[in-house]
């Protein structure tokens, strides 16, 4: 089961998808990403322990690891929480100026998060432009938008943090009329 969460700096994700954890599995992971200081939430009990995933490939590594080792008639029990997407990206894009190499890397983990078996919950940010975003901040926001889209195609479950409220985007059932 895929759940994504997205919204903006500092909506409140981590918060919301740790309560949300905590309320549908008994345990879970918390992976930590990016190059960044890691900075581990407040985990919803002693049965949810924190791994410092890192940048380049390692993220990739550690979700074909979790998957490898984990019983699969338990899978249901424990929860992934991959923190964040967009930090891992960020950090990918600092450390390489290869494009191609980026998007080999970003496609390999997306397969990665596609084809765990269990439950997994993916925070990434919602992409914002800015009004005169250099060519690296266009490639980055364009790259992120298009994983964003790809995870949403495949998530059971999908919820849009603003100030702290979530919205539940697959329930949503938006309409148009002509």
């Amino acid at each position: 089961m895929l759940i994504t969460v997205t919204g903006g700096l500092g909506s409140g994700k981590t918060r919301f998808a740790l309560e949300y954890a905590a309320r549908i599995s008994r345990e879970g992971i918390y992976l930590s990403t990016g190059d960044h200081d890691p900075v581990i939430p407040e985990l919803p009990s002693a049965h949810y322990r924190a791994i410092q995933a890192g940048n380049g490939q390692h993220l990739t590594e550690v979700l074909h690891q979790i998957n490898r080792e984990s019983n699969l008639f338990l899978a249901d029990q424990r929860i992934v929480i991959v923190d964040s997407l967009t930090a891992w990206m960020a950090a990918g894009f600092r450390a390489n100026d290869d494009l191609n190499q980026q998007r080999s890397e970003t496609q390999l983990l997306l397969d990665a998060l596609l084809s765990y078996q269990g439950k997994l919950l993916v925070i990434t940010n919602e992409m914002h432009g800015s009004l005169y975003p250099s060519e690296e901040e266009r490639i980055f926001a364009a790259r992120m938008a298009s994983v964003n889209r790809a995870l949403q195609a495949h998530s059971e479950q999908m919820y849009l943090l603003i100030s702290g409220l979530a919205v539940d985007l697959k329930n949503r059932g938006l309409q148009f009329e002509d």
